[in-house]
């Protein structure tokens, strides 16, 4: 069984950091806290203050506000603006009991205040419950390190485990193949087999994408994918996206309504061709055989839009940020939310910023949604991190 939080907070002690210029109150300070059991610290400054807080890390800080060289509220300030001691609470000492002083010390970042002539049961309530946030703080900053590390250690082995299915999954493409080829040159045409042979082969090449994908996300997350940049109009490789349907039924369900005048921008084809067959496949996936596919295809100021509208069920107004996340799919997916069969929808959105775009969805449940990106149409306007090969 884990502790009682409330025992936890009461038995609290720690490093602290007293910080005053009159020694007769930093040795009170040290008597009462050192009589509870906490391991006390102190500077006659505030500069000597800032240096102690780095060499001797305490679990907080009491500051008083009115010293000499530099006094507590420009102190607090320091340590509240760097990132390396922001969680470090500050406590306030002063004798200042105006409701201005009180602002400037909130102002500069304190936690607590206190009062002088300091009451010595204040001064351990407040302590207490300082050490105690600073704890609290610490466990959550481990926690997320783990996190961070353990998906990290996700990311990688899925990544390893992805890449070795490759070669194999080759090899079944590449045999069936084979065998439809060997079948047409022995007549052995069945029309079951070739449908099933056919079959294979579409699903092979599915799963195929998915790997790709998979493989590309983590290139993009690492900005480690190299782009092919080159100036083409979107028209074209929109037309080309859709050519790419498998069947005439899908085909007849989707409207192109393009600009008269190229929509030119500088983007990798066969990127931005899988975005848009992504988006189409969604589209078509999740819209009834009685609904419509709209693609619209324009200038936009100086941004080239691509937008794809369906008559689907729609997705509630939590869950479109949450579909463009990489494991999001699967909260999504829970409640009946998901927009894609895997990482479609997280490829499409890293590769469309790698570009210097953004991508969006608008949707109502019931009524259907658009999927809308948007790429620069200059290059100078794509961002550093772009690599071209």
């Amino acid at each position: 069984m884990g502790s009682d939080p409330l025992t936890s907070k009461m038995n609290q002690t720690g490093r602290v950091l007293v910080v005053d210029d009159e020694e007769s109150n930093r040795e009170l300070l040290r008597v009462i806290l050192e009589a509870q059991g906490h391991q006390v610290f102190v500077a006659v400054n505030g500069i000597e203050g800032l240096e102690r807080v780095v060499e001797d890390r305490p679990d907080v800080v009491l500051l008083d506000v009115l010293m000499p060289k530099m006094n507590g509220n420009d102190v607090c300030r320091q340590l509240k603006g760097s990132p390396q001691t922001a969680s470090i609470p500050v406590i306030l000492i002063s004798g200042l009991r105006t409701r201005e002083d009180m602002l400037k010390g909130i102002e500069a970042g304190a936690n607590d205040f206190l009062s002088k002539p300091v009451d010595t049961r204040d001064v351990l309530l407040r302590v207490r419950n300082a050490i105690y946030t600073k704890r609290l703080f610490d466990q959550l900053e481990e926690s997320y390190h783990r996190l961070r590390e353990l998906e990290a250690l996700r990311d990688n082995l899925t990544h390893m485990i992805v890449h070795d299915l490759r070669n194999p999954l080759t090899g079944i493409q590449a045999s069936l193949q084979l065998m439809q080829l060997r079948m047409r040159m022995d007549n052995k045409l069945d029309p079951n087999t070739v449908e099933n042979l056919d079959l294979a082969f579409k699903l092979t090449k599915t799963l195929a994408a998915m790997i790709s994908s998979l493989l590309d996300i983590s290139k993009l997350e690492a900005g480690k994918m190299s782009l092919n940049l080159r100036p083409g109009d979107l028209r074209t490789v929109t037309q080309e996206a859709l050519q790419a349907l498998s069947s005439t039924e899908e085909h007849e369900r989707v409207i192109l309504e393009e600009s008269s005048q190229a929509v030119e921008a500088p983007f990798d084809r066969d990127m931005i061709q899988r975005v848009i067959a992504n988006l189409v496949g969604n589209a078509i996936k999740f819209t009834p055989r009685e609904g419509k596919i709209g693609i619209t295809v324009k200038r936009e100021g100086d941004q080239a839009q691509v937008a794809v509208t369906d008559t689907g069920p729609g997705i509630s107004p939590e869950y479109q940020e949450k579909i463009f996340e990489k494991f999001g799919q699967v909260e999504a997916a829970q409640v009946g939310q998901n927009r894609s069969t895997g990482l479609g929808l997280t490829f499409c959105k890293l590769a469309v910023e790698a570009h210097g775009g953004k991508i969006m969805v608008e949707s109502r449940v019931g009524e259907g949604s658009t999927f809308r990106f948007w790429l620069p149409t200059k290059k100078e306007i794509l961002g550093p991190e772009v690599k071209e090969k």
